[in-house]
């Protein structure tokens, strides 16, 4: 089964690279449906028992194909993962006609949330919602007291309104989603606050990523479109250089020859090395801790967090050392590279990849402060 799922992840990767281009002019998937007929829209949802290791991988090889083709994988397992840790009741409700199903999520609390009997009414406007196009239910944050908190609500009873519009991830679709009075029962209140401290773990033993908190595990989640986009633009910067010919004002002929051309080439493959090694530490010790259902301790839950931030920051040093090197064609818009740039320079602008966040939870834990 799983690696039945990487094998899918890596046969799927050539179409979504052919469509690229077009997934971006449409501004949403082109290919949705092939890839949620592969599960690669609901990598964790109950039942599958996917090691973290192999959702990396997955996304990873969605995103050597189409950055975000392999974001809105990534956003829409996430939400099942998250939707996972709910009662046996909630799940019924998403998975039990569908074990397919895919859930959006947007976890700003840009709403109302009145309390009524049995549960909460619900309005707002949350964005943006990579992939919401494409879930059968959303998790919306909202204002409830004790800790930020998500509300699963059918996408049926709410309303999506095209906005977005940016200059890297446009094939995302991340749009606004918006709710009026919805009704949601407290059976489908996620809380964020539980999940960081791993407080679901009693209740789903079944889910291994119920014993981790939340904020070590989504920045690993969300790493694997990433380090394939990077390998991605490796491969079409090498493409680039050896069709390059002479560097105007040296006496290369071929781009190829420059020795600064070959150094660059050589420190953005290292510094891509080294993000999936930051990766792989990372990851290792979140399977460890799930298998032992025994933690990370708060130290190396900070340092996920910091490992995180470590590998957005190497590709896109390593990215823009490809840029330098492959010069003005890899800006033309029918190049690959150019795409691939923008895509990472957008994603790894997500609040989990946010470096100094990262830095500073982890300096705090050496230096015991909390």
């Amino acid at each position: 089964m799983v690696n039945d799922l990487v094998a899918r992840a890596r046969e799927l990767a050539p179409l979504l690279a052919e469509q690229a281009a077009e997934t971006e002019r449409s501004g949403d998937v082109v290919h949705a449906g092939a890839l949620a007929e592969a599960g690669m829209f609901s990598v964790f949802a109950p039942g599958k028992q996917v090691e973290l290791a192999t959702a990396v991988e997955v996304f990873a090889a969605l995103g050597r194909g189409c950055g975000s083709s392999a974001w809105v994988a990534m956003i829409l397992s996430a939400g099942c993962a998250l939707t996972a840790l709910l009662d046996d009741e909630v799940r019924a409700e998403v998975w039990g006609d569908n074990p397919l199903t895919a859930v959006a999520s947007v976890m700003a609390p840009t709403s109302t949330a009145e309390r009524v009997p049995g549960g909460w009414r619900v309005s707002g406007q949350w964005r943006p919602a990579s992939g919401v196009r494409h879930a059968q239910w959303v998790l919306l944050g909202v204002p409830v007291g004790g800790g930020p908190v998500q509300a699963l609500v059918p996408t049926r009873e709410t309303r999506i309104v095209h906005t977005w519009s940016v200059s890297g991830m446009q094939g995302t679709a991340s749009d606004t989603v918006v709710a009026e009075n919805v009704f949601v029962p407290e059976r489908r209140m996620l809380s964020l606050a539980r999940a960081t401290v791993a407080g679901y773990a009693a209740e789903r033993p079944d889910v291994p990523w119920s014993s981790v908190p939340i904020w070590a595990l989504l920045p690993m989640i969300g790493i694997g479109p990433v380090l394939g986009m990077a390998d991605a633009a490796l491969g079409h910067a090498i493409d680039l250089v050896r069709r390059r010919g002479p560097i105007i004002g040296t006496e290369y002929r071929r781009a190829v020859d420059s020795p600064a051309v070959q150094v660059a080439v050589a420190r953005a493959s290292g510094l891509i090395d080294g993000a999936r090694l930051h990766v792989d530490r990372s990851v290792r010790d979140l399977t460890a801790a799930m298998h032992s259902r025994s933690g990370p301790d708060a130290t190396v839950s900070a340092r996920i967090r910091m490992d995180a931030d470590i590998v957005s920051k190497n590709v896109r040093q390593a990215v823009a050392l490809l840029l330098d090197v492959t010069g003005a064609g890899a800006f033309a818009s029918s190049a690959p590279l150019q795409r691939v740039w923008r895509d990472l320079e957008v994603s790894c602008r997500h609040r989990i990849f946010v470096p100094d966040n990262g830095r500073e939870s982890y300096g705090r834990a050496l230096l015991g402060l909390g």
